[in-house]
């Protein structure tokens, strides 16, 4: 398909091969599926802030750092640059929550860059190699159903033994997953981290942590 103008400057550099198709377009981001090398992997292109549903409710990004006092003061002011500064932080957030995640064992996508507004990450599939469903879009007996929920409380633990709370946590953002290197079942993989929250540092992270659950 033809390259998207978003991700032009990422095949430029060699980041990308190929852009196979668009995977899903959300609330705030549009995810395509892309050729990197011999691996299958996808690109997450996060929307402008004024064509987002989701807004940056103050609830999320209550403490969060950035990198020096000068962009700290401008995101105060609401000016221009406060307000890229702002969008910045909004996407890397994402970033960061999953490698930290990851390095503690949480099952999310495995990021491997992040470039012009582009997240390149791992692209989790099911037992016939495509897109892993939503857990929205898969019906389960109760034992599975059980199974998956005591996984999940388990994986919102960890989490939070790493310092995250995901924020806007339910079944349109988790996957189910195929472990293709033992043949074991299916499981859920946590996805959409740019509302994430520290735990220590949010005054929100309880309620938030509560409502996830």
């Amino acid at each position: 398909m033809k390259v998207p103008p978003r991700l032009q400057s990422l095949v430029e550099e060699g980041l990308i091969d190929t852009v196979v198709r668009q995977l899903m377009s959300g609330k705030e981001a549009m995810v395509y599926v892309v050729r990197c090398g011999d691996e299958t992997r996808c690109a997450k292109i996060y929307k402008e802030a004024n064509n987002r549903s989701f807004r940056q409710a103050v609830d999320y990004t209550e403490n969060r750092k950035v990198k020096n006092s000068r962009q700290a003061r401008a995101m105060a002011k609401g000016t221009k640059f406060g307000r890229e500064s702002q969008e910045a932080a909004w996407q890397s957030a994402e970033v960061d929550a999953l490698y930290r995640l990851a390095a503690a064992g949480v099952r999310v996508p495995q990021p491997f860059n992040f470039a012009d507004g582009v997240l390149l990450m791992e692209l989790v599939t099911d037992t016939d190699g495509d897109a892993a469903p939503r857990l929205n879009d898969v019906s389960f007996t109760p034992v599975q159903a059980r199974q998956h929920h005591a996984t999940l409380v388990g994986e919102v633990v960890r989490m939070l033994c790493a310092g995250v709370v995901h924020g806007d946590l339910s079944e349109f953002n988790i996957l189910l997953a195929h472990s293709g290197e033992d043949g074991s079942d299916d499981f859920p993989v946590i996805i959409d981290l740019p509302q994430a929250v520290d735990a220590a540092g949010n005054n929100h992270a309880q309620r938030m942590l509560l409502r996830d659950v």
